[in-house]
């Protein structure tokens, strides 16, 4: 109990901090944030608007106080472009970036967990060589390249899949043939790194003494990598998954804007450049959430895949 209390002050440490930096943004603007916003040809009654609508004569302190007085009563305030709730625009992109984001961690695990097993099994074998030179042909290639390179294989030579667009779930067979090139970029980056990791962990895990008793006492290879190595090998693996959760919104911006999916990543490409600061503010405050969120659960992952962090972090 003491352990989560810790974890949650820190949490609530490192969420107040970001929010007051995160307030902050608009005072980083050269001059009067309100005349670099609108521009000089503003009247001053358009410039104290927009100073009382980011409440801009407050401190960040205080700004963010009165942002998550709102946030509390679900009032993230008011887009500057679109004049709609921020609450209903995050509403309605965040669902299409969770998918994603699920989807391609998904079809990531799907990948590592088997090639890695089988490389590390037998490294330097066939599989290890073909899996070793595609991941690092993987790493090598930007993710705008990659999503290109599939567009151009699967939508325009192939012409099996749409390109760049998105639709409703109401409509299943359309929904999955838009979801699927996105998807297939997110998570074959994903597995590039992590099929590495899991690997290098594998191994180092197959060579320890209780190991190699098992080897000894008849089991067969695959039983002996999923009941006896993966828990133990997959700290690392389980670390970089929960980055990639947390970090969601920050690396859906390229693969969102190359497919043309309307999600939180272009939601903040748009705002930013429009200088919207209610979006930006709610967008960098949800991502900043949902690091910490999934960081303490992470570490509670932890306790759960070895008992001895659980033990180790009590004490």
């Amino acid at each position: 109990m003491r352990t989560l209390l810790t974890r949650a002050v820190r949490a609530l440490a490192v969420i107040a901090l970001l929010g007051m930096l995160t307030m902050a943004l608009p005072l980083l603007l050269t001059g009067d944030p309100a005349v670099a916003v609108l521009g000089v040809e503003a009247t001053p009654e358009q410039l104290a608007a927009f100073t009382a609508a980011l409440n801009l004569d407050a401190s960040p302190p205080e700004r963010f106080a009165h942002w998550l007085g709102g946030a509390v009563r679900g009032d993230l305030g008011t887009s500057l472009v679109t004049g709609a709730p921020v609450t209903a625009e995050i509403g309605e992109r965040l669902p299409v970036t969770l998918e994603l984001l699920l989807c391609g961690q998904l079809l990531a695990l799907a990948i590592t967990v088997p090639v890695a097993m089988r490389s590390a099994w037998r490294p330097g074998g066939v599989v290890d060589r073909i899996s070793t030179v595609l991941a690092y042909l993987l790493l090598s290639t930007p993710a705008f390249v990659l999503g290109l390179a599939l567009i151009l294989v699967l939508a325009v030579g192939l012409a099996v899949l749409p390109a760049t667009g998105w639709a409703a779930p109401d409509d299943p067979v359309e929904h999955l043939r838009h979801l699927v090139l996105p998807v297939l970029t997110m998570g074959l980056t994903e597995a590039a790194v992590l099929v590495r990791v899991l690997r290098a962990d594998l191994i180092a895990t197959l060579r320890t003494p209780y190991i190699l008793a098992a080897r000894s006492r008849g089991l067969s290879p695959w039983r002996l990598l999923w009941t006896r190595a993966l828990r133990p090998s997959s700290f690392s693996t389980v670390t970089l998954v929960g980055l990639g959760l947390g970090l969601a919104f920050g690396g859906s911006v390229l693969v969102e804007t190359i497919f043309a999916v309307p999600g939180m990543g272009r939601l903040a490409a748009s705002a930013i450049e429009a200088r919207d600061f209610p979006v930006i503010e709610a967008v960098v405050l949800l991502s900043g959430v949902t690091v910490v969120l999934v960081g303490t659960l992470v570490d509670l992952v932890y306790g759960v895949i070895d008992p001895r962090a659980r033990h180790a972090a009590a004490h």
